[in-house]
């Protein structure tokens, strides 16, 4: 583990450079960039997920992968399923501003009455005070662990990196003992990536876009495409180059490469599927998606864009397997029909994994 979370994580925040974007601002102090994440973390949901790939769900129904759905996102993509909490349209990111900036002026005021302490703490140090946020989530991690998670699965964790390392290794020091997953829109930088050697064990991530045009029509990311790539390089690099698994089947170690296909976008989805397959063969996990899911009603934005406002045709997502079947990659997955559904998307209302509540529905990921 070379980077010193625990002492430098504030640091990373100071000025954000976390994703692509680069925005660099201080979160620290109530700034706000394009995720309009502030300075610590918002958890949505946390569930045992049923759905995900088989090596990360498993078989148990009375288990599953402990799912923790981050609010925020640095992506935004138009068609997000999960736009709800990805809040990246313009009054979203004006609320969490407003928000970012009411902790700032909490945590000044604070630190002001603390100044005349025995032993006064500083105002960058004070910024993550401990009982707000690493704690806290190191015990839901546990709570995971103990409700029967197979593994950690961090749902678009990017914009919390640094927060998000704290509170893991902080849960290995108190027992965490299950692999933790990285589920990312692969919108990453490789040299924070890098920072999580040690921490993270497997990487879940997208490879959404084969041209950085489709990438800014739909993501507003026209860098995303050579930065994916650069941090699944990375990714691929800190697990090991291979593939690992435990005696029950279940990924340990290593890599998952998602694609979903987009309606009219087959051929794309197979030139990604070659160009991985040509770098990494055998030694990651390629799995296809066809769950696309149009809900204008629930981000209108999505009605800019009528090419979206429809399914992945039968023969489109076909065809894209063809090409996966034709390379005959050792692990793959595709999705059967039927997940293309509203159902599939978690109740955001309902927010934590509770005693009662330790069977919920997922997120629409369909079934493998």
């Amino acid at each position: 583990m070379s980077y010193d979370f625990d002492g430098q994580a504030e640091k990373l925040l100071e000025k954000c450079m976390l994703c692509p974007r680069t925005c660099g601002v201080n979160r620290i102090a109530g700034e706000t960039g394009y995720c309009g994440a502030g300075p610590f973390i918002e958890v949505a949901r946390t569930m045992l997920h049923k759905w995900e790939e088989p090596c990360i769900s498993g078989a148990d129904p009375l288990r599953g992968s402990g799912a923790v759905f981050f609010r925020h996102c640095s992506l935004g993509c138009i068609y997000c399923q999960n736009y709800e909490i990805s809040g990246t349209g313009d009054r979203a990111r004006d609320r969490a501003r407003d928000r970012a900036m009411d902790i700032a002026r909490d945590i000044a005021r604070l630190s002001k009455e603390r100044a005349s302490a025995e032993k006064p703490v500083s105002a960058t140090r004070f910024a993550l005070p401990e009982p707000l946020s690493v704690p806290h989530f190191a015990g839901m991690l546990l709570q995971l662990q103990n409700k029967g998670a197979y593994n950690i699965n961090l749902v678009t964790p990017t914009h919390y990196m640094p927060l998000i390392a704290r509170a893991v290794i902080e849960a290995k020091r108190q027992g965490l003992s299950v692999p933790v997953v990285y589920n990312t829109g692969g919108y990453e930088r490789a040299e924070m990536i890098e920072k999580l050697e040690g921490i993270v064990d497997v990487f879940l991530t997208d490879l959404k876009y084969l041209t950085d045009g489709t990438a800014k029509k739909y993501s507003n990311a026209g860098n995303y495409v050579d930065n994916a790539f650069e941090a699944l390089e990375m990714m691929f690099d800190i697990t090991g180059r291979e593939l690992e698994f435990g005696n029950d089947g279940m990924l340990k170690r290593g890599v998952i490469v998602r694609h979903l296909v987009l309606p009219g976008h087959s051929y794309a989805a197979s030139k990604i599927i070659k160009k991985l397959y040509a770098r990494y063969g055998d030694n990651i996990i390629y799995s296809l998606m066809n769950q696309y899911t149009p809900l204008p009603e629930a981000n209108p934005r999505l009605s800019l864009f009528p090419e979206l406002l429809k399914a992945v045709d039968e023969s489109e997502y076909r065809q894209a397997v063809e090409t996966l079947e034709e390379l005959a990659p050792k692990y793959a997955f595709i999705q059967e029909g039927g997940t293309i559904s509203e159902s599939f998307i978690p109740d955001w209302n309902d927010t934590y994994l509770t005693d009662e509540d330790d069977s919920a529905s997922g997120e629409a990921t369909g079934d493998f």
